[in-house]
């Protein structure tokens, strides 16, 4: 398994405190079957998209040092801002410096008026956006086929382990379980932040996600999609479905 979206890299934001904490996360992931993470931290925390890479660098020689079998891979995690739009495309963390793909995050409460605006900049310099857990956002909270249109426009999706194994609550699990139903995921990953909290539970989360879509596509997000991207080729895209809110019948 892959698992793209993690705050891995030490000390240098909400995730791991530090290298001990890192080599821990990546023992615990290895444990679980992960083969390879995307070093992911918030890039407003580090707006250096060089020395994201030294960092992610500097995690590898210390994990092939301690004998841990786990690939690092550069990336980030972008907030969503208008001034994305004036980034050049060396300025942007994309997985693997590839220049393909590149992790947006909205605020949890609010989608902002021009992120319609920042996916198309992006798209015109060649990168895909991949909307980070849009499952925990408000907005699509309230109204799922948000995605669906994101989807339309472009862009891929990311959804939390923890989401589905309803660590947020149950509100974002049954967003978690419509988005999943309705072939609107493209990876599933931990955001992992450390040992105790938001850990690397991709297993679990697999599992889960199995029994809910089958092995075949579980398997696309964890596996198939997470390598394609590393690699900067085109994704499976299944066959999006509207999501048609069920009716209750009162009886009185």
């Amino acid at each position: 398994m892959i698992d793209l979206h993690t705050h891995i890299l030490p000390g240098v934001d909400d995730g791991a405190e530090d290298l001990v904490e890192a080599l821990q996360m990546a023992e615990e992931a290895v444990k679980g079957g992960v083969t390879v993470v995307a070093a992911t931290p918030h890039f407003f925390q580090l707006p250096d998209w060089g020395k994201i890479q030294a960092l992610a660098a500097d995690l590898q020689t210390e994990l092939d040092r301690a004998g841990i079998g786990l690939k690092v891979v550069p990336g980030g995690e972008l907030f969503m801002d208008i001034e994305i739009i004036d980034m050049a495309v060396g300025q942007i963390p994309t997985y693997g410096a590839n220049g393909r793909y590149c992790l947006v995050e909205f605020p949890l409460q609010q989608v902002p008026l021009y992120v319609e605006q920042v996916f198309f900049s992006l798209q015109t310099k060649g990168i895909t956006p991949i909307i980070a857990h849009p499952e925990r956002y408000l907005a699509v909270v309230n109204d799922p086929n948000l995605v669906l249109h994101w989807i339309e426009l472009g862009c891929a999706v990311q959804m939390n382990s923890g989401s589905i194994l309803g660590r947020f609550g149950q509100k974002i699990l049954e967003t978690a379980r419509i988005l999943l139903e309705h072939n609107m995921v493209h990876v599933l990953a931990t955001d992992g932040h450390g040992i105790q909290r938001r850990g690397m539970n991709l297993p679990k989360a697999f599992a889960a996600v199995e029994k809910l879509i089958g092995a075949e596509r579980a398997l696309q997000l964890v596996k198939g999609n997470p390598e394609l991207i590393i690699k900067g080729e085109p994704i499976s895209f299944a066959e999006t479905r509207r999501y048609k809110k069920k009716k209750r019948f009162w009886i009185f």
